[in-house]
């Protein structure tokens, strides 16, 4: 035990420091190592293997020549501790690193130049793949299954023994086995359908037969096989006949077992007369859905409508998840003609007394919402009927699948309304109704499930629908009450869920939530979340985003909790970045070249912004980049909503030199959140920007070089290119001056780039408009340089959003043709191509601008007989667009 404890310390160890041991260390720690492999003590050997699986991932199996020679040796051994030892080790290698098993191995007898270590290691596994003993069989065939997506080179040269490997194994008398056969064909299937298609009708036939067998993980391992063969587009017509026998076994393994464990909790907290509070293994871990990046693909803020809410319902992956996956995906693609099919087998279902069958039943009609939804659509209102008492039943389950059933069905609610008007909201306000009276329930474990298909509504009401504030509005003070009470009596699950219903509501109901009114019923509670736990409390996390997706829409109604939201934010900004700091300093924080790492010379500026604000001592809490990118958010939130009645809270604070530090830090996502909030603050207070300007520009434009443009740091870079366009806007044109042909080499090297892969359509959008906002703020300064830039410039313009930001980039353009029009003549299709690219053009100074342009060139190119020949090369459909958007021909 001592000796596995001590194996456990150093694998947390070697994860920090690995890299930064001395290589005679490295060597040492390697070498003690593979004896342990073969030690005659399971738990010491595997202990061995996890050690070996992160030196490997930390300096690749190409270091280490001798385990790589070792393995192969080691899985002919005839020694049984030997031989689970090295199928343990290498397991875990594929599992955690498998592009490692191409890595190539020398020094060995007959190896000569090198050989990829998988052609060295699959000979033996299939060997063992006939071995008596049922351990070494299943871990042999585990071991291929996991280099099967990539097809290494040794499986790849041997594919066919693999398959005939798994074909003998069939039905193997373990079901450990067997479960690792099914995995390994329904693996197969989608890593080498062409090589299974001759066989596809017996694969059928097996993987049905082992869907209804009474191991549960054979059983689960094939019910994985329908998915995977109709997500490839296989032939459905071969599935089809088989659809009479499919269809009851999935149904039949929808039903829960009595004693599951998801059973019993519901149960156990149904009779209890308080709800016991959740502990952190029973919360999901904090996952920020994504910061805000700014540009055309960069995706917006997390939906909580997302697949993740099933989880809700269906707790962990299991045969009843798999097996409702499985009815969704045919459903999707066989539709209605899987209703007489299942049909009957659900209304006799929901007649049972037996909760788990009625249970089973309604999940089948929310599994196959989507697909079938033609067939059932005339059946609407009866099921809708049906499913609300079961929102009563006396069996908690139940009433979990029905708020997950009837939020699945949300889409179809309010496409009534918008077809038949009024005459459809009896039925929306019946399950909108019966959704809000089952967030009160007292089960806490029903509420988390109520609270996540309010959440499904919210988000399928902004999904396509005109106008969904005002669809909305009959529920919305009823909605933001039920969220409210929910923060303040829900578990830590409950709550948890509550954040992301809450933030779907705000983005849904848009500037509609601004209303103090409204925004009071929920702000005083989420306020209480955020600032009433301990620094380092966790709970946090989920309160911060849910504010930052909430003050936006909230607009000048925050104010009267503004104070308190900046204090708060900067408090925990300050205390985490000098916490990172300190971790930083200490010996087994520093970097290989002893420089620190999060945090830098953040230390007085976090150090000033936590005693501004009376926050507990930096070493009360634990270094977390998220609780910094969280809280420079809420900050960054607070600007959008307050504009420039921010301007008080920023100017007595020492937010602006802690922002400098986060702009430089080492990790990318406080980088990304730092300069989403520079462009913000420069937009509302540009004043508070401007003691510290040279070192955000010098920033901004340290990250926009090519060579830094990694796909980690691109969402960074992304926001500090827009946030400098930002800057560039608001600060005095003198100031920016001496910046701006450093900011237009930045810009057009993006622009221009033509390296291996693509620049990501964000990152370019961004430097079309920083660079036109540079050329209209500082025109002297670009104007001789426009004939290096302005053909990649303009093709890029043609793909920007009609807005203000295009506007601001147009504007520059124009000034700059204006006063270089030699250099812009060779672009001129190109130019006129960028003019045609507005849709809806509201300023129509700008239109003026680009009218005159093209005016201009024709004037001076007509009189020596150029300007037929400069227009031959614009084409027809821009000429036409041209011509209706100033008034006269070309």
């Amino acid at each position: 035990m001592v000796r596995q404890s001590a194996g456990l310390l150093l694998k947390n160890n070697l994860s920090k420091q690995y890299k930064e041991l001395p290589a005679e260390f490295r060597t040492y720690i390697k070498g003690a190592l593979l004896p342990l492999l073969g030690h005659a003590s399971r738990e010491l050997r595997h202990t061995a293997g996890t050690l070996a699986s992160v030196i490997v991932g930390l300096g690749g199996l190409v270091e280490w020549q001798d385990l790589a020679t070792a393995l192969p040796r080691c899985l002919a051994a005839e020694d049984p501790a030997v031989l689970d030892g090295a199928q343990d080790a290498l397991y875990k290698v594929l599992e955690d690193h498998p592009r490692e098993i191409e890595a190539p191995v020398t020094g060995g007898p007959g190896l000569g130049g090198g050989v990829p270590a998988s052609s060295l290691v699959v000979p033996p596994l299939l060997r063992l793949m006939q071995s008596p003993a049922d351990e070494v069989r299943r871990c042999a065939v585990a071991c291929l299954n996991l280099m099967v997506p990539s097809m290494p080179t040794g499986l790849n040269d041997n594919v066919d023994s693999f398959l005939q490997g798994l074909f003998a194994l069939a039905n193997d008398s373990s079901a450990r086995v067997r479960k690792e056969v099914v995995l390994g064909l329904v693996t197969a299937t989608s890593a080498l359908p062409e090589r299974l298609a001759p066989f596809m009708g017996q694969l059928v036939e097996y993987m049905l037969a082992s869907n209804e067998a009474a191991d549960p993980g054979v059983a689960l391992a094939a019910a994985e096989f329908w998915t995977a063969y109709l997500d490839l587009q296989l032939d459905p017509g071969l599935l089809r006949p088989y659809l009479p026998r499919l269809i009851p076994v999935l149904l039949k393994n929808m039903v829960f077992d009595e004693y599951d464990d998801e059973v019993s909790e519901a149960e156990a907290a149904e009779s209890s007369s308080t709800q016991a509070e959740d502990r952190d293994q029973d919360i999901k871990p904090f996952t920020h859905s994504r910061a805000r990046e700014h540009g055309a693909d960069a995706g917006g803020e997390g939906g909580a409508g997302d697949d993740d809410d099933d989880d809700e319902v269906f707790g962990g992956w299991n045969l009843r998840k798999c097996s409702a996956e499985a009815l969704d995906v045919l459903s999707n693609n066989y539709g209605d003609d899987l209703l007489p099919l299942l049909l009957p087998i659900v209304q006799q279902r929901l007649q049972e007394a037996n909760w788990s069958a009625r249970e089973s039943a309604i999940l089948a009609l929310g599994a196959v919402s989507h697909g079938c939804h033609a067939g059932l659509q005339p059946y609407l209102e009866g099921m809708v009927g049906m499913l609300l008492p079961a929102l009563r039943d006396s069996r908690p389950m139940v009433r979990i699948i029905a708020c997950w059933t009837l939020a699945r069905y949300s889409h179809w609610l309010f496409s009534g309304i918008v077809e038949r008007g009024q005459a459809a909201r009896p039925l929306l306000d019946s399950v909108m109704g019966g959704i809000l009276t089952s967030m009160a329930d007292r089960n806490k474990f029903v509420q988390a499930a109520a609270v996540s298909a309010l959440a499904v509504i919210m988000e399928t009401a902004g999904e396509g629908q005109h106008e969904p504030d005002k669809l909305l509005e009959p529920y919305t003070s009823a909605v933001l009450q039920a969220l409210a009470a929910a923060l303040s009596r829900y578990t830590r699950r409950g709550v948890a869920v509550t954040y992301d219903a809450l933030a779907c509501t705000a983005r849904v109901l848009g500037p509609r939530l601004a209303d103090p009114a409204l925004a009071n019923l929920v702000l005083p509670p989420l306020l209480a979340k955020f600032t009433q736990p301990p620094l380092s409390d966790k709970d946090l996390l989920g309160a911060m985003e849910c504010l930052a997706n909430v003050i936006p829409h909230a607009g000048r109604a925050v104010e009267l909790y503004a104070q308190g939201l900046y204090d708060r934010a900067l408090a925990l900004a300050g205390a985490h970045l000098t916490a990172g700091q300190q971790q930083q300093q200490s010996p087994a924080g520093r970097a290989a070249d002893g420089s620190p790492g999060p945090g830098g010379k953040a230390a007085g500026a976090a150090a000033a912004a936590a005693a501004a604000n009376g926050a507990a001592a930096s070493g009360a809490v634990e270094y977390d980049p998220n609780y910094v990118v969280l809280a420079l958010d809420v900050i960054s939130a607070l600007a959008q909503a307050l504009h420039a009645s921010v301007e008080s809270l920023v100017g007595a604070s020492p937010l602006v030199q802690m922002l400098t530090v986060a702009c430089a830090d080492p990790c990318p996502d406080v980088r990304q959140s730092a300069f989403a909030l520079v462009g913000d603050l420069a937009s509302a207070c540009v004043a508070h920007l401007l003691p510290v300007l040279e070192g955000l520009v010098g920033r901004s434009l340290a990250l926009c070089e090519l060579p830094a443009l990694s796909d980690a740091n691109l969402p960074s870079a992304n926001n500090a290119c827009w946030s400098l366009g930002e800057v560039v806007v608001k600060v005095d044109s003198e100031r920016m001056a001496p910046h701006a042909e450093a900011i237009a080499h930045r810009m057009t090297s993006i622009l221009a780039y033509s390296g291996p892969g693509r620049m990501p359509p964000s990152i370019l959008e961004n430097a079309s408009i920083t660079l036109g906002r540079t050329a209209w703020r500082c025109a002297e300064q670009l104007a001789p340089h426009l004939g290096h830039f302005v053909a990649a410039w303009c093709g890029q313009l043609r793909n920007i959003r009609d807005g203000t930001e295009k506007e601001h980039a147009f504007l520059g353009l124009c000034r700059l043709v204006r006063m270089n029009p030699e250099a812009a003549l060779p672009a001129f299709p190109v130019l006129c191509a960028a003019f045609a690219s507005w849709r809806s053009l509201a300023c129509e100074g700008l239109r003026n601008e680009m009218a005159q342009i093209v005016q201009l060139f024709k004037a001076s190119l007509a009189p020596s007989g150029r300007w037929e020949a400069v227009l031959a090369g614009v084409t027809e459909p821009v000429r036409g667009k041209l011509a209706a958007m100033f008034g006269q021909p070309l």
